[in-house]
């Protein structure tokens, strides 16, 4: 597991790690295009990230990816199977309270979620390390449990959220020395702007031919 593939300035990069980032922006980029096989290369870079997050002691980031794993299972059921109204699953906006609803959610959850690890850690201290930066990790878990959930019903709010996440979680992961996993997310939001456009591009463009139906 802690088999190193090269060094880059000082850097070791294990080929768990590699084999987690390359999976990682192949699950992503596909996500942007709208594939449905993004969630089934997302299976294996969920295992490997587990994996990842145990050994760093980030404790809900490694259990985030069993719900991940979960999520891509659904997310190709939902992105697959028609509907009695239409073929496939369309982009499509939450409404406002919904919006407000997630964010309290989120914040909420997560810090009593970082309240429940640290719990843990310190009734088992003898099978679970410390936690580390508990809050910081319980906030970007239920977040991204979030952003991952409105993907698989392609809520166009999915990329907003994961933009805001991908950001934090460079800055995180940098301060705790996985250099390549934060130069992942920095190309993770890089592709999540512009999936927003695009996927904001075609919702419009439903919209648009929408009404235009309706007028017909």
């Amino acid at each position: 597991m802690s088999a190193i593939a090269f060094t880059v300035l000082g850097y070791s990069l294990s080929w768990l790690e590699l084999a987690g980032v390359l999976t990682g922006l192949a699950a992503v980029s596909l996500a942007a295009m709208g594939k449905v096989i993004n969630f089934y290369i997302g299976l294996v870079n969920n295992v490997l990230y587990f994996i990842i997050f145990y050994q760093n002691q980030l404790y809900s980031m490694m259990l985030l990816q069993v719900v991940f794993f979960s999520l891509c299972c659904y997310g190709v059921y939902s992105w697959s199977k028609p509907n009695e109204q239409q073929k496939k699953l369309k982009i499509s906006l939450l409404k406002v309270h919904w919006r407000i609803v997630i964010g309290i959610i989120i914040i909420v959850a997560g810090l009593l979620w970082a309240r429940l690890v640290v719990y843990f850690s310190e009734l088992f201290p003898e099978n679970i390390e410390t936690p580390a930066c508990p809050n910081i990790d319980a906030l970007l878990t239920m977040a991204s449990i979030a952003g991952q959930a409105l993907l698989t019903r392609k809520k166009l709010e999915s990329w907003a959220l994961w933009m805001m996440i991908d950001a934090s979680s460079t800055v995180f992961y940098a301060t705790l020395g996985l250099y390549f996993t934060a130069i992942l997310y920095s190309v993770y939001f890089c592709i999540g702007t512009r999936a927003f456009f695009r996927w904001r591009k075609e919702y419009l463009l439903q919209t648009e031919n929408r009404q235009q139906q309706i007028i017909c």
